[in-house]
């Protein structure tokens, strides 16, 4: 089925508006390409289109936006839901709203810890306290314990003098019920204490004790398999065989899910072969909510990934306009996404930075939250490339602000790089940065963990 198209932007925000999930029609997932296109850095010419049909999309390379807003679009929350008990629902997305059960406090209480006095005796003048009586003029009341029948004020302990033989008043009451609490003051039964939607904090952990909650309904974490291809690849080990890889990007990738509460089940490395791979993806998306795959979507003679996702569904976005983790991809089987993920340690680091945050937060129905930025001044010269660009860079504190080092232009091993950087700096295809220039990047890492003073690089030999 094609649909026509009459008037829109000639974007791919006015393409996306067009081919949202859910519409009446299904040329998002079957039907041939009409009509004629051309890209440039990522963007799309739709001057000579005249239907938008299944073909349309596998030919769109979105910048970093546009794969953002692609994801969003298509995306859709995981639906099921589980009752966890109170105290491990923290971080969770509650699916109804809850309620209280209790009303608190449920007899009036002091605010303060004091003496509860009689505000009638305090009405007119200031009274002679120097004969008051424990027990019969005053008692004594601590902060939230209920106040002692027959007493309906509290004046601060740190406003009275307590004497042999009575008591000396330094601050009168102003007013009947003072420093009480009055009852449901803190929380009244039927009370709402959070909304469906909403991502349980420690705030409301303690809400729900107060409550009386025992059980708080919450959506399930997303499930995404995570699959590892390449005949290369052995498992982690330190014995390595000569002419191979250790696998390592499904553990960092588990690790994100893990951190971005989703979670994650890290299958066998899957050979480059056509059924294998095939094998592997019908049993991970009939088990799981959503699939990573671990493989660039390039036409190499052994890279099938691509080609088996455009059997098994619609590849939507089938590689990136900016580098590094190009090749990365997605697609969708059924209903449930597949997320391509670049081979390349640094270049799936990216990727996860970019764009498996946004996916997991489409899953867990969420807005995406997008990396911190800051401004520094940089250190070194970033050259242009002919497209959108993504760097890793070291941030410390200078005397005159924040600064910036690139870790591609250091002496170090791919794993010092790495490990080194706590900046990201994404640049659009024909743009440079001069050193002493003030820039924007994002961080990786809490502000608060920039430390002062140039990072010391060390280049580690074969010796050592």
């Amino acid at each position: 089925m094609t649909i026509p198209v009459t008037t829109f932007n000639d974007t791919l925000e006015g393409i996306l508006d067009m081919a949202k999930p859910g519409t009446d029609s299904d040329y998002i997932l079957t039907g041939t390409q009409g009509g004629h296109r051309s890209r440039k850095g990522g963007e799309t010419d739709l001057h000579d289109i005249k239907t938008l049909d299944a073909g349309y999309f596998s030919d769109i390379i979105p910048k970093r936006a546009e794969m953002v807003s692609i994801i969003q679009r298509f995306i859709k929350p995981v639906k099921k839901t589980e009752c966890l008990p109170f105290v491990n629902a923290c971080g969770r997305v509650c699916a109804e709203d809850v309620y209280s059960r209790n009303t608190l406090p449920n007899y009036p209480a002091s605010r303060f810890d004091g003496i509860a006095v009689r505000y009638a005796d305090f009405d007119k003048d200031k009274p002679d306290t120097a004969g008051w009586l424990l027990g019969k003029e005053y008692e004594y009341c601590n902060t939230g314990v209920a106040m002692p029948e027959g007493y309906d004020t509290v004046i601060a302990i740190e406003d009275v003098t307590i004497n042999d033989t009575g008591i000396e008043v330094h601050e009168l009451p102003e007013y009947r019920g003072e420093m009480v609490n009055d009852i449901g003051s803190n929380m009244m039964a039927g009370e709402r204490l959070i909304s469906k939607g909403t991502v349980v904090v420690p705030a409301h952990i303690g809400l729900f004790a107060s409550g009386g909650v025992d059980k708080v309904c919450v959506y399930a974490k997303p499930r995404l398999a995570i699959i590892p291809t390449g005949d290369e690849l052995v498992p982690p080990t330190d014995n390595v065989p000569i002419g191979k890889n250790v696998e390592s990007n499904s553990y960092m990738i588990a690790a994100y899910l893990n951190i971005w509460g989703a979670e994650a089940l890290v299958l066998p490395i899957v050979q480059d072969e056509p059924a294998a791979i095939t094998e592997a993806l019908k049993h991970a998306l009939a088990e799981n909510d959503a699939v990573i795959i671990i493989a660039g979507s390039s036409l190499g003679t052994k890279d099938f990934t691509i080609r088996t996702l455009k059997e098994l569904g619609e590849v939507v976005v089938p590689e990136l306009a900016h580098g590094p983790g190009r090749k990365s991809s997605l697609s969708i089987v059924g209903s449930k996404p597949v997320l391509g993920i670049a081979g390349p340690q640094l270049g799936a680091q990216i990727t996860c930075d970019l764009y498996l945050a946004p996916f997991i937060s489409a899953l867990r129905g969420l807005p995406n939250i997008g990396m911190q930025r800051i401004e520094v001044i940089s250190d070194d010269d970033f050259k242009e490339h002919d497209v959108d660009f993504c760097e890793r860079v070291s941030i410390y504190r200078g005397e005159n602000g924040y600064r910036m080092l690139s870790v591609f232009a250091l002496k170090t091993t791919r794993s010092q790089m790495q490990a080194l950087a706590n900046g990201n700096f994404y640049r659009e295809a024909g743009t440079s940065c001069k050193k002493g220039e003030l820039t924007t990047v994002e961080l990786l890492r809490p502000i608060e963990h920039v430390t002062d003073g140039v990072p010391l690089f060390t280049q580690i030999s074969a010796e050592d």
